[in-house]
């Protein structure tokens, strides 16, 4: 039997469903499939909890599992490899190959009802260190209310412990930006965030997972980050569409209001 990994981090879960055969081989399914959610996003296991073909998945969620093993030093087809074993898989029947353009669809509870809107999404999850300063959130949100779309700010607040029992992950809390053609958005699931994405005009903000499923969907997207940030500056996988036309991609200190503004209008 065929068993489908989906692991690490939330935007490593959706560039799984965008880029690998899994989510289309567990969508198509229509007998019983292992699925392995592996996540150290706890919200990640929605995107198949909600999924119209759910009774046709044997979901296990293993974020737990995941981390204990990151911990212990295992990495790539290592982890991958104890995970199925904690299920009883077999690694060799790992779902593998390309999505071969196949786009993944996304079901939830709680859709939003709109499109042609910006989505923003200011802060980064547990990552804090990657989510906007004050001063740059005010900067970015008195851009926004000079144009003539809605926009939507996403935020979703967990406390998790990580593997070494240190808590992460702080409040994000945007209400103040609410009014005009600004809505605040909390605790909205995962799938209907990226279907907020995929009915969008444009995504602004920090580098995270909404940012590449935006990337993954063709979006104009507008990134913050910090200065010298890592995968910025080795050009790793996380930044494969940092050097599109449609991408406006700067530093915090480097962000300036009428460029951002410009951008937003030429697209």
């Amino acid at each position: 039997m065929s068993v489908a990994l989906f692991s690490a981090g939330l935007g490593d879960v959706i560039r799984t469903c965008y880029l690998t055969a899994s989510y289309r081989t567990i969508s198509e399914t229509t007998k019983p499939l292992p699925v392995i959610v592996a996540s150290h996003n706890p919200f990640a296991i929605e995107i198949f909890r909600h999924h119209r073909n759910a009774e046709n998945f044997i979901l296990h969620e293993l974020g737990d599992k995941f981390e204990e093993f990151f911990t212990a030093g295992l990495r790539g087809p290592d982890i991958s490899r104890a995970l199925c074993e904690c299920v009883g898989a077999d690694y060799a029947t790992l779902i593998r190959g390309k999505a071969d353009g196949y786009v993944p669809v996304f079901d939830a509870p709680d859709d939003v009802d709109s499109a042609g809107h910006i989505v923003f999404q200011p802060f980064a999850g547990n990552a804090s260190y990657r989510s906007l300063p004050h001063a740059l959130i005010e900067k970015t949100v008195e851009v926004l209310r000079k144009l003539p779309w809605q926009v939507f700010i996403v935020t979703r607040n967990y406390l998790r412990t990580g593997a070494k029992g240190k808590t992460i992950h702080a409040d994000e809390d945007a209400k103040c930006f609410e009014g005009g053609n600004v809505t605040v958005i909390d605790n909205l699931s995962t799938p209907a965030a990226l279907n907020l994405i995929k009915s969008s005009r444009a995504y602004v903000g920090s580098w995270s997972s909404l940012h590449q499923a935006a990337w993954l969907e063709n979006k104009p997207v507008a990134v913050f980050y910090p200065e010298d940030y890592i995968d910025v500056r080795r050009g790793t996988a996380y930044a494969f569409g940092l050097d599109r036309d449609n991408t406006l991609g700067r530093d915090y200190s480097q962000v300036d209001p009428g460029e951002l503004e410009a951008f937003f209008r030429r697209w």
